[in-house]
């Protein structure tokens, strides 16, 4: 069956497989060298477009990025196997320090690792910034946008607002300065045909609905406390804006306080475990199912936390690809990557304020952004040698 399966996937699994070992926004830059470079199956285009519709989607903003490329290569089955292949990685890795967790109660030795990682991933965000301004964006206002969206950020303005707010900023510079034009915008009431062929075309969202449905009543007579976690990760996942970290405070509400799963300091180690393991850091939800419901809670949290977003994704993907030449698109998807690159330079200064915390930190996140910029470096070389120094310099 796996067999069979990878081979329905041409091979392309590994690629989503080897980018799942990245972190943070490395998928970004993984995914543009692997697709675009060397298989030249995308186009740097698809790949920032990707970045938008990850932020305008719930959920993890990667998996929204690798589930929208996963469809332009092989459609509505290329986004789940994406996603999949995409988040089995930290999957098994996070399964693993779960385990360890609940056998020792602590977490492995890594603390000088992390330094080092730390500092090379800080580099690797200011260079995702300059490749998105570079291939997104390529407008001085986008700078403004930008500016504008770190400081609603650090006002604890809603992302979704932030987004909007950068749209309309841009709409408006471009019908003051006549590259949009009101008149092109056109409100057409679909006809009966066309509604007709949407429903057939997406009746599969149905029989999937009726599906985890009735996998879920089953499980509650079998397990309550797995199918209530299922159900309640399953609700996060459909309907949290921003990214991983918007959604921790609606899973600790529901896994801390009102369930009592986990304690406090477990869901803290969860947190911290799901910043080790590559991937979004609401990989937290395999610790937390595995605490649960051993190693069947992990793999059902796990698809319940990521599966929503990615239904969405496959649904809203092939419109999106209808229109996103529009102007107004175009300009909107402006309007989301300026908002990022202000995002992006928030989570530099928070990296930076908590790791770079002596010379050599600095000097490690400032040599690592030199190869970055002016090498070809492959970023994932870059973190094993990072992980050897950190070790022989961190002590």
């Amino acid at each position: 069956m796996i067999k069979k399966l990878l081979n329905a996937w041409n091979e392309l699994w590994k690629y989503f497989f080897y980018i799942g070992f990245s972190y943070g926004p490395m998928v970004y830059t993984l995914a543009r060298i692997e697709f675009v470079e060397k298989l030249k199956l995308l186009k740097n285009k698809d790949i920032t477009e990707g970045i938008a519709v990850g932020e305008v989607m719930p959920g993890a903003v990667f998996v929204d990025f690798v589930s929208y490329l996963g469809f332009l290569i092989k459609r509505r089955k290329g986004a789940f196997l994406a996603m999949m292949f995409f988040i089995a990685p930290s999957f098994l890795l996070m399964l693993v320090l779960s385990m360890l967790y609940m056998k020792y109660g602590q977490l492995p030795m890594i603390q000088n690792v992390m330094r080092g990682l730390s500092a090379i991933m800080i580099a690797l965000i200011i260079k995702v910034m300059i490749d998105i301004y570079k291939t997104g964006v390529k407008n001085p206002l986008c700078l403004v946008v930008s500016a504008m969206a770190l400081g609603l950020l650090l006002l604890n303005v809603n992302i979704v607002l932030i987004l909007l707010t950068g749209i309309l900023i841009i709409f408006s510079y471009g019908i003051i300065g006549k590259e949009l034009a009101v008149r092109e915008v056109h409100v057409q009431w679909p006809s009966a045909t066309g509604i007709y062929s949407f429903i057939k075309s997406n009746i599969w969202v149905v029989w999937l609905g009726v599906l985890l449905i009735a996998f879920n009543t089953v499980l509650y007579h079998i397990s309550p406390n797995i199918a209530l976690m299922n159900g309640n990760l399953f609700k996060i996942g459909l309907l949290t804006f921003g990214n991983g970290y918007t959604m921790l405070p609606f899973i600790s509400k529901e896994v801390v306080s009102t369930y009592h799963w986990l304690t406090p300091k477990e869901f803290s180690d969860g947190i911290v475990m799901g910043q080790i393991t590559p991937g979004p850091v609401v990989i937290t939800a395999t610790f937390i199912g595995y605490k649960v419901g051993g190693v069947f809670g992990a793999l059902t949290a796990t698809a319940s936390i990521f599966m929503p977003s990615t239904i969405l994704v496959a649904l809203v993907a092939k419109p999106f690809i209808k229109y996103k030449d529009n102007p107004w698109v175009l300009s909107a998807l402006k309007g989301i990557l300026a908002s990022f690159i202000g995002l992006l330079a928030l989570v530099v200064a928070q990296l930076a304020k908590t790791n770079i915390t002596d010379y050599k930190t600095a000097l490690f996140a400032l040599t690592s952004l030199v190869l970055f910029v002016y090498t070809k470096i492959n970023p994932v070389i870059l973190l094993i040698l990072g992980i050897i120094v950190s070790l022989l310099i961190f002590r």
